[in-house]
């Protein structure tokens, strides 16, 4: 009976003893001649803000052979997406590593740490459990800044700022696109600052978008409206109107209040000409001679936006102040005028022929009247032919054509007559 249960016992260690070989062979790891010293990983709180966002796993591996390459990876699993983070160790004998997996979402995080040769076999692969972890980076931000009022004229000063952030993205290899919708001009990803100073006016609704490849979204939507920029005010101040050519005499822009034409284009036309006028505030007419002038000005904005106005100036003539015309007219002396006799008859002669005239348009038929009648309204006024018209301050009654060209009222002969 003794026999018997020696020769089972030793049966028995012999089946053991081929079934741990067996195991042996069958890890992968163990056949590469490593050993597993040591496997630890810590909680990290790696912003400072309370919570944990980080986890640390550290490992000592043991190699019996002379030399060892090995890829660690450490993987992350969170609502349905991968990350990787991956280092290589080459060594002999005994060597540690380190791997740190950075939350990028917050909620539950399944770690598994896989070692592989350096055929890419895999030799085995570690559970390191499940982590409820806060992001530790910053997670995808849009914000568009506006430098400037939401409401702004054409040409005003304004400037968006693009305001963006994704650490998560890049921190695992998941790097997002970049849109933006509702500028009149096309926008790069690396245009930080769009200058919105030259956008022509109207309604801007301006909405950015970013989405990395972990599912991350993030928008912000900015509006803006721009108003064309009002045509300039002004008007025209006149020193020295009728007074004596040679006399101080200044005609100047003046703008409105709460407007700054400094940097507008002024174009003087004056009729007749003085020759060339620059770009000017203000006009020196002192040295001007006798006469009636027609004064416009056209004030030219940033935008191109114009107003045109326009005086009279009336330079009466000085003995001081000869002009080189010979038909320009001249100050009366009064009883120091020279006279003659010949004057005299002139006068007579003159006379005379305003009697026959006066005589003649006593006789004048019918037609004629009605065809003087032509130029007045029903009302009795000038007809100004659906012309604009302008009394100015000495009472003359002035038409302006479209070409710019003014007729003015002769009472006279109650005709329009070409200035």
């Amino acid at each position: 009976m003794r026999e018997w249960l020696l020769v089972a016992l030793m049966l028995s260690l012999c089946f053991t003893g081929q079934v741990v070989a067996e195991e042996e062979e069958s890890d992968p790891f163990t056949a590469a001649g490593l050993n597993l010293i040591a496997l630890r990983n810590d909680s990290l709180d790696s912003n400072q803000d309370g919570m944990m966002d980080a986890i640390r796993v550290v490992v000592v591996i043991n190699s019996t052979e002379q030399w060892a390459d090995l890829t660690l990876n450490l993987i992350g699993e969170h609502s349905g997406f991968t990350v990787n983070e991956e280092i290589f160790m080459a060594f002999e004998d005994q060597e540690n590593a380190s791997l740190t997996y950075d939350s990028w979402a917050v909620g539950e995080h399944r770690l598994i740490l896989e070692i592989s040769d350096s055929d890419g076999r895999l030799l085995k692969s570690i559970n390191i459990g499940t982590f409820d972890l806060s992001p530790a980076l910053k997670v995808p931000s849009v914000d568009l800044l506006l430098s400037g009022s939401e409401i702004m004229q054409t040409g005003d000063s304004c400037e968006i700022t693009r305001d963006f952030i994704d650490e998560t993205g890049p921190r695992w290899d998941f790097v997002g696109t970049r849109s933006i919708v509702g500028t009149p001009f096309k926008v790069l990803d690396s245009d930080d600052v769009l200058d919105c100073s030259n956008w022509p006016a109207g309604n801007y609704l301006i909405t950015e978008t970013y989405q990395n490849g972990l599912g991350q979204t993030t928008t912000d939507t900015l509006e803006l409206v721009i108003v064309n920029k009002p045509p300039p005010h002004f008007s025209i101040e006149v020193s020295g109107n009728e007074e004596l050519a040679g006399t101080p005499c200044t005609i100047t822009h003046v703008a409105a209040a709460g407007e700054n034409h400094e940097d507008y284009v002024k174009d003087w036309r004056i009729t007749p000409s003085i020759g060339l006028v620059a770009n000017t505030s203000a006009l020196d007419c002192s040295k001007w001679e006798a006469g009636v002038y027609k004064i416009l000005l056209t004030v030219t904005n940033d935008e191109e936006i114009r107003t045109t106005g326009g005086i009279m100036l009336i330079r009466e003539p000085s003995t001081e102040f000869e002009s080189e015309d010979s038909d320009a007219p001249v100050l009366s002396k009064r009883e120091e005028t020279d006279t003659s006799s010949v004057g005299l008859w002139g006068i007579g002669v003159l006379s005379l022929a305003l009697g026959i005239a006066v005589f003649v348009l006593m006789m004048r038929s019918p037609e004629d009247d009605q065809l003087g009648a032509n130029m007045l309204n029903d009302m009795g006024e000038p007809d100004s032919e659906g012309l604009p018209t302008h009394l100015d301050e000495n009472g003359m009654l002035w038409r302006k054509h479209d070409d710019g060209e003014v007729d003015w009222w002769d009472r006279s002969s109650m005709m329009w007559k070409r200035w």
